[in-house]
């Protein structure tokens, strides 16, 4: 079938979070909302797609700076995919499954060769660039919620396109609502001591 397959290795992510429920779709859509626009110029459809999911506990902040870089990615290499011609297509498919919120980024774009999907997460020190530290951060924000990364790439010309799929365990949701900025507001004093 020619798709290659890797998994992040569970590295220790001290990355500290602020979890607080989240509408997933929104989350999604604010993450990429900057992206639409270059999208939009190259002909590149960006498209969300998922059930809707109830409220899910993790750092927003965090978790649309991955996807932000990932669908950022995608876009860079559907973009060189379709040199010749405008087009292209990135899907951010949501769901929940085997309770875990499962959000993955798709594009038709060239694939990885097998040879470098393998070293996807390996920090490459020969670069005098930060080469790959990109990868290792999304692994670590992810890592840090408890869950693991997954790529899948083909370069076929009739298959080609990768898939990043983030798993991310589901913990129960704040009862207290996200204030603006992220931060949750804080439980009001009992007065008993």
């Amino acid at each position: 079938m020619g798709t290659e397959r890797t998994t992040a290795p569970k590295a220790p992510a001290a990355i500290p979070l602020h979890r607080v429920a989240v509408d997933v779709a929104d989350l999604l859509s604010g993450a990429i909302g900057a992206l639409r626009e270059q999208a939009e110029f190259e002909g590149i459809d960006i498209i969300i797609a998922g059930p809707h999911l109830p409220p899910v506990a993790l750092d927003p902040d965090k978790i649309a700076w991955a996807v932000t870089t990932l669908v950022g990615n995608a876009l860079r290499y559907v973009r060189k995919a379709t040199r010749r011609s405008a087009g292209g297509t990135i899907r951010i498919r949501m769901d929940v499954t085997n309770g875990a919120l499962v959000v993955a980024i798709e594009d038709d774009g060239p694939g990885i060769p097998s040879e470098k999907v393998a070293r996807l997460f390996e920090r490459r020190t020969e670069s005098r660039h930060a080469a790959g530290l990109s990868l290792l951060m999304v692994r670590d924000v992810v890592v840090a919620h408890g869950g693991d990364v997954e790529v899948k790439s083909c370069c076929q010309p009739m298959d080609a396109g990768t898939c990043v799929t983030l798993r991310i365990p589901l913990e129960p949701a704040s009862p207290h609502p996200a204030t603006a900025g992220g931060a949750t507001a804080a439980p009001e004093a009992s007065g008993a001591s």
